[in-house]
């Protein structure tokens, strides 16, 4: 008795699989014998039914394969769009959060206590002017902007190697930020507050020496 009832649920689900399995063939014959009943009939005749469901399954199935992968490419393509565009607002966002927030130290300084930055900690006796000059010229792109060795090269008419390897050294003083993107090959660099900070300096301390002229 108990075998019965096995062998009569197995073969239960065995059917439900098969008529699953079948279903993208019964929908096809129907739209096929919807569309042409006579030629439906006619390959139909005999064991004709049960060798066009199996190729209507085949092909019902096939299709749906096609349709699932294009549109799973088609999400993975939207959703690495989304990522990136999330990613650069957040870039934009927190470039403009930090250029306002030296702006604004610097205009309301007096009010709060001096504390030394990393600018005025390294001595700038390891910079020369074209490390200064460097800084400057990032600078003068504008808030947030960024600039790399080959613009830079191409304005002082050196190699891109040579203005590196001072981008290089300012970035590991921390007066530069390397940032999304590339030039030829080259990071993109933009000042961060310490480069912003130096520059101060040096023009307060090229006005002093100025007055004093």
């Amino acid at each position: 008795m108990m075998l019965d009832q096995t062998l009569s649920t197995l073969a239960d689900l065995a059917n439900a699989v098969i008529r699953g399995f079948m279903l993208p063939g019964d929908l096809l014959f129907s739209a096929f014998a919807w569309i042409a009943p006579h030629a439906a009939k006619i390959l139909t005749i005999g064991t004709g039914k049960a060798v066009v469901m199996f190729v209507l399954t085949l092909v019902g199935w096939t299709f749906m394969v096609i349709i699932g992968l294009l549109l799973s490419r088609a999400c993975r393509g939207f959703a690495r769009q989304i990522g990136s565009m999330f990613r650069v607002l957040l870039w934009h966002a927190k470039m403009f959060m930090g250029s306002l927030k030296t702006r604004m130290l610097w205009k309301y300084r007096k009010y709060f206590g001096h504390k030394p930055t990393k600018a005025e900690t390294v001595s700038q006796t390891q910079f020369d002017d074209m490390d200064i000059a460097v800084l400057a010229s990032i600078s003068r792109g504008g808030s947030g902007m960024a600039s790399s060795a080959p613009k830079l090269a191409e304005k002082y008419k050196l190699r891109p190697a040579q203005i590196q390897g001072r981008l290089d050294e300012l970035a590991n003083n921390q007066l530069l930020r390397s940032v999304i993107g590339s030039t030829d090959g080259y990071d993109n660099y933009r000042l961060t507050d310490s480069g912003l900070a130096l520059l101060a300096m040096c023009e307060r301390q090229a006005a002093a020496h100025a007055g004093r002229v």
